[in-house]
């Protein structure tokens, strides 16, 4: 979960993740939703990361960094209590 937070990190300040860490941190979340583990806010951020990793782009307002910075500490917070 925290390549996951990392990559929403990235995308927070505008910036592109790095390919790999973007792929494990989509993969994790995925596994959470398949576990039944994910709540709406990972399900959230683990949409748009798939979406990234998988050849698709998203083109974050300010609004949608902000969101990402909020999802990235959500996750943080998840990736805690693993």
């Amino acid at each position: 979960l925290l390549d996951a937070a990392y990559c929403l990190d990235e995308l927070s300040v505008g910036r592109t993740p790095d390919p790999a860490r973007l792929l494990a941190g989509a993969l994790a979340l995925h596994s959470r939703r398949l576990l039944g583990t994910a709540n709406q806010s990972l399900l959230d951020a683990g949409a748009g990361l798939e979406a990234l990793a998988t050849g698709g782009t998203l083109d974050l307002s300010e609004d949608g960094q902000a969101r990402a910075a909020v999802l990235a500490a959500l996750v943080r917070k998840a990736a805690e209590h693993e």
